[in-house]
């Protein structure tokens, strides 16, 4: 909210929100009869400010509506909200940023790394924390001429400022930082700020977070000075304002440059003192006289001369303050006060630091007239009652009350480096408890000698403001002479004297033949004059002659009272235009404006480049140059139809009137410069190291962002490119889900080789050369980089089973065993990238998958892309590649398959691992159809052997239990293949073995016939131990008469469904594997 300075009677005015009580339809209408914006705009501002409770302020929806950022901003949220899909997919997403330090510890204050200390991050812009850079990053930028325009929104030209990011009605905040930064005394200053760790802990809070304000501030500074950034963020610089002062970044409050102002020099001054302090404070018996060495030593470097006390001739009343401290040497001023009673007798003198100058735009038309009534001779009329209350004089003699009249004059005992001046535009409207906007047009000058301020010129200016009082009477006497012809009075209107007698002569002289109403007025007939009088013609004739002689005179003394208006104007103008009253000038060096009303609006300043001989404008984001001019018509305020105008009414007020609801731009806040003091535009300073760690991390950041989107144009290329292989995919009915389904499993047991050779490739899509063949060459190089880290033959595959096999670990390898060509494993490797799920957010990684499910789609299409090229009968290649990725899941499945058997069998639970090494077997004896295909399965002879040793032991465990249940002693043979003391059996456990045996071991069985002669023998043992147990003739063996018969029938044939299996870490749980069946 802009504050007015004074409204001082508006303390009694609540703060809370003003709740709207109207309907929306006539808040909208008067919202835009303020607003001047649309419907939509309105409801969107009013959404925004409402509670939970659908309650909104007025005073907020104007404050957001009269800033000209806010529809910018709303357009970035909405762009950001319909890209939210996209912004999740590449990892730009945004996410709070928290401030760090309301959680204030020690530990925080690490300031080795840049990163981590208590500067934290500053002002380095993430992918988190940057609305602008993700709404580029999501923009379209296919076309590449549009591309090179982002970039350049992005990076600022070789010479150019940057601007400051309105982070939500903060253009106050960025009109006064510009205009500060770009005086290089007072950025040198700010640079040259250095905070130790070792400092911060032994400071209060308030302290604490004063100087890591300053501390922000320089490395925002530094970011103005040598980013490449055309925008800066100054969100994090704000933050810490929020933490020592009342202005709060993120209540969205239009606050108030001046006041602003005042409370950032503050700041500054004493963050400066408390170091300094800190640093005296460290030797006990310091003298006093070296209290001042560390800013005295600034001063040396910055080639600032301390100040002279005057204040020793004089009462002080100003606070004492470091001599030598920088802000003090830049931008203190000394003034002196003296008052005088009624009858000219000196009363008191005093001594002030002054660093504003507060010009009340109600008595000024221009900057020397508001000078001098802050620094010339004022009458101070007050009245003190009995108890010794002093209030300005009422204008009513009231008992008990005494008025006393004093003569005040002010006088400039030192002229400040830089000078601040406030044109106070806001006034408070007692009768309606509201401030107004002053909006009269006022001068100010590009460059302005203050010699007549000063004390040491004091009698000569006296003289002059004498000579200058009665030239005044002079002019207003004829103004009056002037006014009285120009308003010539007549029964209480006013009328030009010139022109009525114009107007009379004209009457007098016209000729009236045709015109009915004035022939009745004026006769013109000769019988109608020899009606009246024999002498009215010659006494028209002498009206007529009367009228020319009255209107010349009157003209001529309207031309001599100008004439003279004129000479006495140029007089008052040149009265102090002495070359001796010339020593002091001071050059304009910012321009501050404000755009609106008095509680809401848009700031924006001008600044004046002596380097480069340019004003240019700032505001926020927009940096142009501009002319005087264009400065000088937005500045000067009044009429909103013709700003220039207003200059030709300045020497009048009364013309100069408006209307104080109009959003006109106009000066509020100019900043001055002493033009010989050249070390003002020294330039050279050291940084720190600090600073340059942290310039270096934004410069990493910055260029990973311009990455980014030279990326995301090749990427939208790519994506129309794939969009419209889809489409070709579609008409043709093609589909690929079935195989998606299968290399989806592939690529998650490949990942991290697959991620290793796609990030190895991208150097090849380097920020120089982001295209099309640049991306086709990084995934060309992808697969060369897979097929040479895979170049196992397949006799060195061969050699090494069944201990090892190796053709699990890729199915490159697999692709070698089996001597498929090369384009099939480049298919492959392109199923591979396409369906990979990365976690790295980087879009390079994007590029090369949607590449590669491009040249994917086209092996698909590539038979119906030339339908004539294929001999009949061909199978097509893509037919070639589903087979081959299907054995290779099958291949998977039965090492699955055979790891599960294996563990099972380990664990006693036969039945299940007899189940799995019957599925594994019957898969294997499937892909392996022939002797030339047994690359594509598991080492069959070693499957075979452990799916009979798992019967063979099975058996053997049943026949004991068996045996151990009709068994009258126990023995040494009591006890099973693992050592185990078999325990006998129950009849009820005995069925169940015997139902076991049936329906579980005899399929796995019968499974042996018709396949090696290895197994054909087993079959033959596995008999034999049954009739052996038959000859023994024990207790119960009918009870396994079904069984036996079974076991001797011709073979049912079976078929085992597959199972599911894991097949996560297939090669450590293989060589698990192998090792177990040795043990078992």
């Amino acid at each position: 909210m802009t504050l007015d300075t004074s409204t001082s009677a508006n303390k009694s005015s609540p703060q809370s929100v003003n709740v709207i009580k109207k309907s929306r339809t006539e808040v909208i209408k008067t919202i835009q009869e303020i607003a001047k914006v649309d419907e939509a705009t309105i409801n969107q501002a009013i959404e925004a400010c409402q509670d939970n409770e659908g309650r909104y302020s007025m005073d907020t929806v104007l404050n957001i509506l009269m800033d000209e950022k806010y529809s910018f901003e709303q357009k970035n949220r909405d762009n950001k909200a319909d890209s939210g899909r996209f912004s999740r997919q590449y990892g730009v997403s945004p996410t709070s940023n928290e401030d760090s330090n309301k959680n204030f510890s020690k530990k925080n204050y690490q300031l080795n790394k840049i990163n981590e200390s208590s500067f934290g991050t500053g002002n380095i812009m993430d992918d988190e924390d940057d609305d602008e850079y993700d709404q580029m990053a999501n923009s379209d930028t296919r076309d590449h001429h549009k591309f090179k325009n982002l970039e350049s929104e992005l990076i600022r030209e070789e010479g150019k400022a940057c601007g400051l990011r309105n982070v939500g009605n903060t253009c106050w905040f960025n009109s006064i930082i510009q205009s500060l930064f770009h005086l290089p005394g007072f950025r040198q200053i700010i640079l040259s700020f250095r905070l130790s760790e070792n400092d911060i802990p032994k400071l209060d809070d308030r302290d604490r977070n004063m100087v890591l304000f300053v501390a922000e501030l320089r490395k925002l500074f530094a970011q103005m000075l040598k980013s490449k950034r055309r925008v800066i963020n100054p969100n994090p610089t704000l933050k810490c304002l929020k933490n020592c002062s009342k202005f709060d970044s993120e209540m969205s409050n239009q606050e108030d440059v001046s006041e602003f102002m005042t409370i950032l020099v503050n700041i500054i001054e004493e963050s400066f003192e408390k170091l300094s302090n800190l640093k005296l404070s460290q030797t006990e018996e310091t003298p006093i006289i070296e209290t001042e060495n560390l800013v005295s030593k600034l001063n040396e470097q910055l080639n600032i001369k301390p100040v002279v006390d005057f204040r020793s001739e004089t009462k002080n009343i100003g606070p004492k303050k470091s001599k030598n401290n920088p802000i003090v040497n830049l931008l203190d001023g000394e003034i002196i006060v003296k008052r005088k009673d009624s009858e000219g007798n000196s009363e008191s003198s005093i001594s002030d630091i002054f660093r504003e100058v507060n010009i009340q735009m109600l008595n000024s038309r221009n900057l020397h007239a508001g000078l001098e009534l802050e620094w010339g001779e004022t009458l101070i009329d007050k009245q003190i009652t009995d108890n010794n209350n002093v209030s300005s004089y009422s204008g009513k003699n009231e008992p008990g009350v005494n008025r006393s009249i004093y003569q005040q004059e002010s006088w400039v005992k030192k002229l400040p480096r830089v000078l601040f001046i406030c044109l106070n535009r806001y006034k408070f409207v007692q009768a309606t408890q509201s401030s107004s906007k002053i909006l009269e047009p006022f001068e100010f000058y590009q460059q302005v000698y203050l010699d007549r301020y000063l004390d040491e010129n004091k009698q000569i200016i006296i003289q002059k403001r004498k000579e200058v009082k009665i030239l005044r009477e002079e002019l207003k006497n004829l103004e009056n002479k002037l006014d009285s012809i120009k308003k010539y009075r007549q029964s209480g209107n006013t009328m030009a004297l010139d022109e009525a007698l114009k107007c009379v002569l004209n009457f007098v002289t016209a000729d009236f033949a045709h015109d009915e109403v004035f022939q009745q007025i004026k006769p013109v007939s000769e019988s109608a004059l020899s009606e009246t009088t024999l002498n009215d013609s010659s006494s028209i004739k002498t009206v007529e002659k009367c009228l020319t002689n009255w209107i010349n005179r009157t003209e001529q003394k309207i031309n001599e009272l100008n004439e003279a208006i004129i000479k006495i104007k140029h007089k008052i103008d040149t009265a102090f235009d002495e070359n001796y009253l010339k020593k002091y000038k001071y050059n304009l060096h910012s321009v501050c404006i404000h755009e609106g009303t008095s509680i809401s609006g848009h700031f924006w300043t001008y600044i004046w480049s002596p380097k480069q001989r340019k004003w240019f404008k700032y505001n926020d984001t927009e940096v142009c140059e501009t002319t005087w001019e264009d400065v000088y018509a937005n500045s000067i305020g009044g009429s909103s139809q013709n700003n220039l105008n207003q200059l030709n009414d300045l020497n009048d007020l009364s013309k100069t009137k408006t209307r104080s609801t109009d959003r006109i731009p106009s000066a509020y806040f100019l900043i001055y410069t002493r033009a010989d003091d050249l070390a003002l535009y020294n330039e050279n300073v050291d940084l720190g190291s600090d600073i340059e760690e942290f310039l270096k991390n934004d410069r990493i950041l910055l260029d990973n962002k311009l990455n980014k989107l030279k990326y995301k144009r090749v990427l939208e290329d790519l994506m129309e490119t794939l969009n419209k292989t889809n489409e070709l995919m579609v008409q043709n009915k093609l589909s690929n889900e079935q195989n998606n389904q299968t290399c989806l499993e592939h690529a998650k047991a490949f990942h991290d080789s697959t991620l290793e050779a796609l990030m190895a490739s991208y150097d090849k899509i380097s920020v120089d050369v982001v295209d099309h063949p640049a991306a086709e060459e990084a995934l060309k190089f992808a697969i060369d980089y897979e097929l040479k880290k895979y170049t196992q033959s397949k006799s060195e595959i061969e050699e090494k089973l069944p201990e090892t096999d190796i053709r699990m670990n890729h199915i490159l390898i697999y692709a070698n065993a089996n001597i498929v060509s090369n384009e099939l494993k480049q298919i492959a490797l392109l199923d591979l990238f396409r369906m990979q799920i990365f976690q790295d957010s980087d879009i390079r990684l994007k590029i090369l998958q949607t590449l590669a499910q491009i040249k994917y789609n086209e092996y698909i299409l590539k038979p119906f892309n030339t339908p004539g090229q294929a001999s009949p009968g061909s199978i097509p290649l893509m037919k070639h590649y589903e087979n081959f990725l299907n054995d290779y899941r099958d291949y998977r499945s039965i090492i699955a398959a055979f790891i599960n058997a294996v563990n099972f069998m380990e664990s006693q639970r036969f039945e299940d691992a007899a189940q799995f090494f019957c599925v594994a077997c019957e898969y294997n004896e499937r892909i392996i159809s022939t002797l030339d295909l047994k690359m594509k399965g598991m080492h069959h002879e070693f499957l075979l052997a452990n799916r009979r040793k798992c019967l063979k032991i099975w058996n053997q465990s049943t026949i004991r239990k068996f045996t151990i249940k009709n068994s009258r002693t126990s023995d040494s043979n009591n006890f099973d293949q693992t050592g185990a003391r078999l325990q006998q059996l129950n009849q009820q456990d005995l069925n169940s073995l015997i139902e076991i045996m049936i329906n579980k071991f005899l399929p796995c069985f019968f499974r042996l016939y018709n396949s090696t002669e290895e197994d054909k023998a087993m079959i033959d043992e596995i008999r034999q131990d049954w009739l052996n147990v038959l000859d023994s003739n024990l207790p119960g063996i009918q009870l396994f008469h079904d069984f036996m018969a079974k076991l001797f029938e011709e073979p049912v044939s079976s078929h085992y469904h597959s199972l599911n299996v894991n097949k996560s870490n297939l090669q450590n749980r293989y060589q698990e594997a192998v090792q177990l069946t040795r043990n078992i």
